[in-house]
């Protein structure tokens, strides 16, 4: 039996500055949880700045720790945490990534207990997003999924769903931006814009 001493509680964080403090996020170890590929590792925003605290990185491997030990305790903690405070929006990962393909059915199920909220995810575990949908056809409709590009690193995406783009500064690696790609305001609280991103359409923002 778990005593009180031994329940571990995730961390939720409304202390991102370009989400706003009415946009909470649920985040994860970086690195640990992205795809072994990822041609972003490094550099990675997620490894370098307040990241780097001890006191956010305990909270980032914690996250892991109680989804690993108990998937339905992880899920049902933020199910917890948007019913008692209905935020309209909510963020997944600022640091890591889908975790598996329990992780993500889970995200769903979770998206469709709480429709009332719009759940946002960038990845670039494409796989995962992929293959369920090649089974289930489409996502809850409060559930944005948007694909992250990186320059030449353009994620398999036979269902059409929204993407991301870098800008670097760099002309060879920049030309695989859209044209048509809106550019991220670096304000989500007053924009809102990937929330409600349609597929076929693309975001990029400056790299930081």
């Amino acid at each position: 039996m778990q005593t009180l001493e031994s329940f571990k509680t995730i961390h939720i964080s409304t202390q991102n500055r370009k989400l706003g403090v009415a946009i909470p996020s649920i985040n994860l170890p970086a690195i640990t949880t992205c795809r072994a590929n990822a041609p972003c590792r490094k550099g990675c925003y997620a490894c370098k700045g307040t990241f780097l605290y001890s006191n956010v990185q305990r909270s980032l491997q914690n996250n892991l720790d109680i989804y690993k030990e108990s998937p339905e305790a992880y899920f049902s903690q933020i199910q917890a945490y948007l019913t008692l405070i209905p935020y309209k929006l909510f963020r997944w990962h600022s640091s890591g990534d889908i975790v598996d393909k329990q992780y993500f059915e889970l995200m769903i199920k979770l998206a469709k207990k709480c429709k009332g909220t719009q759940f946002l995810c960038f990845t670039k575990k494409f796989e995962i997003v992929n293959e369920w949908l090649d089974n289930h056809k489409s996502l809850p409709k409060n559930l944005i999924i948007i694909f992250s590009c990186w320059g030449g690193f353009n994620p398999e995406n036979p269902h059409n769903l929204p993407k991301t783009y870098v800008k670097f500064g760099n002309e060879e690696l920049d030309k695989f931006i859209p044209k048509n790609a809106f550019k991220c305001s670096g304000h989500c609280e007053t924009c809102q814009l990937c929330w409600n991103l349609k597929k076929g359409q693309a975001v990029y923002f400056n790299k930081h």
